[in-house]
């Protein structure tokens, strides 16, 4: 491929890279989703409590968002998605030896936070490509995105229902840790596209959203939408368990469902 001026030559191994990234980064936000009723049993609480979890998961995404994923514009985006990503495997980790919700919380935040490599990466895939290819190189890496959010509840049940929940978790954080290196050995150097100060980015953004209004409509109807999303999908779990009696690999099943309303929100 045509190098960009300025910038690393994008092969088809580097898009590849990036798509699957997308993928796995996002995938540790939603493993938890079918595995609810386990978890439930697992500590000995009710239902309202362990669906806490994905508050908590979720609330975790959206500071990510605000605060790390403004970083790939003041940090080398290698070192940054080397990081954020290691960070997410040791926070899989965690949740995967957790023995008490004192630890299972704070590190399903964690996951939550660092999840947001996704979001680097799709940006990083649009400055890598040419403008003629840019369309499709991003299509890709949202792909790999999409295709993450749709497999991660299934993927997340079949497990569970062969080695128990905890696997799910370390299995997450062995391929979490693989990226991290993948990251590390083949992503190019791509240095800061800015010199401002961090303080001063964050607010930029705040004003951008203030005088943007058809920014805040988009932002609405986005954050409406995933509300809807993130409740049918943790409800489900408990409905399919008590009513039905499936276990976690039919719910998990379930999650093939939600490529429609995976296009809706992320789409």
């Amino acid at each position: 491929m045509t190098d960009v001026p300025g910038r690393p030559s994008l092969t088809t191994r580097l898009i590849v890279l990036m798509a699957v990234g997308s993928g796995l980064s996002v995938a540790s936000n939603y493993y938890v989703q079918p595995l609810l009723p386990e978890l439930a049993d697992e500590f000995g609480v009710s239902s309202s409590v362990i669906g806490l979890l994905v508050t908590v998961s979720q609330l975790g995404y959206v500071a990510g968002l605000a605060l790390v994923v403004p970083l790939g514009d003041l940090v080398e985006r290698r070192r940054l998605l080397t990081s954020v990503t290691a960070l997410t495997a040791g926070g899989l980790a965690i949740v995967a030896a957790a023995p008490a919700l004192a630890v299972l919380f704070p590190a399903v935040a964690l996951v939550g936070v660092t999840s947001v490599a996704a979001q680097i990466f799709v940006p990083l895939s649009a400055d890598l490509a040419r403008p003629d290819q840019r369309g499709k190189v991003v299509g890709t890496v949202m792909g790999g995105l999409l295709i993450g959010i749709l497999l991660a509840r299934t993927l997340a049940g079949l497990v569970a229902a062969v080695a128990g929940w905890r696997a799910v978790y370390v299995l997450a954080a062995l391929a979490m840790l693989a990226l991290s290196a993948a990251s590390r050995r083949d992503l190019p150097r791509v240095e800061p596209s800015t010199t401002t100060s961090y303080p001063s980015l964050l607010a930029s953004v705040v004003a951008l959203y203030r005088e943007e209004p058809v920014l805040r409509r988009r932002g609405l109807y986005g954050a409406l939408g995933f509300a809807s999303f993130a409740s049918l999908w943790t409800s489900i779990a408990f409905l399919l368990k008590d009513s039905y009696g499936y276990g976690e690999a039919a719910i998990g099943l379930f999650g093939l469902l939600a490529s429609p309303w995976s296009r809706s929100v992320c789409g």
